[in-house]
Formats: C-alpha cells, sequence, structure tokens
C-alpha cells in the first residue's frame, strides 16, 4: 500500500486543480479532468512495476473517489454547467462516465505485465 501514497497526493492535487478551475468558470467543461484525476493514481503506483490485483483495486478506488467526490461537488454547487461531450445528459453525467472510464484504463495498466 505504500506504493500508493505519493500517487495519491498527485490525485489529490489534480482534484484541487480541477475544482478551482471549475469553481472559478463553471460553464467551461474540463471533459479530461475526470479522467485524469481517476487514472493518476493506478498508474502512478504501476510506473516502474506491475501491481498485484488488490493493489490495483485500491488504488483505482482511490483515483474514482477522488474525482467522484470532485463532481458531488461541483455538481451540488452547480459549477458544473458547461457543455458535454456525450450526446445526453450534462457535465456531471460526463464526469461520472469519463471517470468510470479513467479508473478501467488505470485498472488495466496497473495489472498489465512488463518487460
Amino acid at each position: 500500500m505504500k506504493t500508493i501514497i505519493r500517487p495519491s497526493l498527485y490525485g489529490l492535487g489534480l482534484t484541487i486543480l480541477w475544482v478551482g478551475l471549475a469553481s472559478a468558470n463553471p460553464t467551461i467543461t474540463y471533459h479530461l479532468a475526470p479522467v485524469l484525476v481517476t487514472i493518476v493514481v493506478p498508474v502512478g503506483s504501476a510506473l516502474n512495476r506491475r501491481l498485484r490485483p488488490a493493489t490495483a483495486v485500491v488504488a483505482t478506488t482511490v483515483g474514482l473517489a477522488l474525482a467522484y467526490a470532485a463532481t458531488a461537488g461541483l455538481g451540488v454547487t452547480e459549477h458544473l454547467t458547461g457543455p458535454s461531450l456525450l450526446p445526453s445528459g450534462g457535465a456531471v453525467v460526463e464526469a461520472v462516465v469519463f471517470g468510470a472510464v479513467g479508473a478501467a484504463g488505470g485498472f488495466v495498466f496497473a495489472i498489465w505485465p512488463r518487460r
């Protein structure tokens, strides 16, 4: 678990940056922010070596929790009012979907064998 502490702090930093930018500019949608927040923890943890599946699940969950907490906070305070890339739903739905996509990608990267 020690391997996910520093990447978790990077994820927290990206979350704070995203919340700050979205709060200052609520009509601008930062489409890749949920993906980056979610993926930085498992990818950062697995840069040098493959993670055990249990550690990969924890790292992915930490990243996803950060992204969903920011999405919930920004959604409740109506700071996610910009356009969405999805055909239906708003920016909040987009952030939830993109966070899940980032989680899936981060988990696969974390457990993928290295050469």
